[in-house]
């Protein structure tokens, strides 16, 4: 009986020992991670630190495209786009150089914002290409009514009526309705000429200048042929012809000069032929040409103020300021 009485606390105390080693195992396994639990929470940590690199650099881009987009850099045409790469961001010095969460530069080339023009405003890309992601994000810009500069990010209303920039890659599409208490207002103004381009080469074709054209004019003289002219006289001279004649039965010697000659006749003593020549030479002739080169410059007028107001505003319509037929 006292031998079963031992045996069976004996039982009991094992028990005890293997729940206390358990729980121990447990309380050490709580207070000392595994090696794969603090591998995995590194990863994690770092994983969160590149994703708010990468979003700082994709912000850092945004903000130089809005710097540098605006008017006359803007596309005018409604689906026409304008292209900027990282590295001509760069080379404008629009932003100083960034490094991905691996410390490396991202691609200069394939990384870049680009604007399109839509109906009444324009689409804004920023495509970011690192060695640790790849990614872009949609935005809208465009001059509206809060803008402090000529274009800026477009926000929308919250619950609560303020103001909040519309997120990336969201799209928003504004439909007229019935309830729609504001209408969009544009004003097209600042028209401005571009540089003059190049010269052309020059032609015979005779053109007249513009507004947009700009001539300059030369004059050549050019060799048309050959023309022979007298110019002045010179006196040719020859020795007399010697004849010897009868006369009263006794031989003369007379001296005869042509009859052409400015002397001609016979001569008893002798004298010197002479005979008055005109005198010729060969010139070229010339005729003068006019020639023409042009260079052209192009009128723009697509500085575009987008204001939003109370439909029918006799205020902004005086200002010169029409309907674009957007509501909202």
């Amino acid at each position: 009986m006292y031998e079963e009485g031992r045996s069976g606390f004996a039982f009991k105390n094992i028990i005890l020992k293997l729940l206390f080693i358990v729980l121990l195992i447990f309380i050490v396994i709580w207070l000392f991670p595994t090696k794969n639990y603090v591998k995995n929470l590194i990863e994690q940590k770092l994983g969160t630190s590149a994703d708010q690199i990468f979003n700082t650099n994709v912000q850092t881009m945004k903000e130089a495209a809005l710097t540098y987009f605006n008017g006359s850099r803007l596309p005018e045409e409604e689906g026409k786009s304008e292209k900027l790469t990282l590295e001509e961001m760069l080379d404008k010095k629009l932003l100083v150089g960034f490094t991905d969460s691996n410390g490396k530069s991202c691609d200069n080339k394939k990384s870049y914002v680009e604007v399109t023009k839509n109906k009444t405003d324009y689409s804004l890309k920023v495509n970011l290409a690192c060695t640790d992601k790849t990614d872009y994000i949609n935005s809208y810009i465009g001059s509206y009514a809060y803008c402090t500069s000529d274009v800026c990010e477009k926000k929308k209303l919250t619950e609560n009526n303020s103001e909040q920039t519309v997120n990336a890659q969201e799209t928003i599409t504004t439909e007229a309705t019935q309830d729609s208490n504001e209408c969009q207002y544009v004003k097209t103004s600042g028209g401005y000429w571009t540089n003059y381009g190049d010269w052309s080469t020059w032609t015979t074709n005779k053109i007249s200048s513009s507004n947009s054209r700009q001539i300059q004019t030369k004059v050549e003289k050019i060799k048309t042929g050959t023309v022979v002219e007298q110019v002045g006289t010179y006196k040719h001279t020859q020795n007399p012809k010697k004849v010897t004649v009868t006369k009263n039965d006794r031989k003369q010697i007379i001296y005869v000069c042509p009859a052409d000659f400015d002397n001609g006749g016979s001569y008893n003593n002798f004298v010197t032929c002479v005979k008055t020549m005109p005198n010729y030479v060969t010139k070229d002739t010339y005729k003068n040409v006019t020639y023409y080169r042009y260079r052209d410059r192009v009128y723009k007028n697509n500085n575009n103020s987008y204001k939003w107001s109370s439909c029918n505003d006799s205020t902004l319509i005086s200002q010169g300021y029409t309907a674009t037929g957007n509501t909202r």
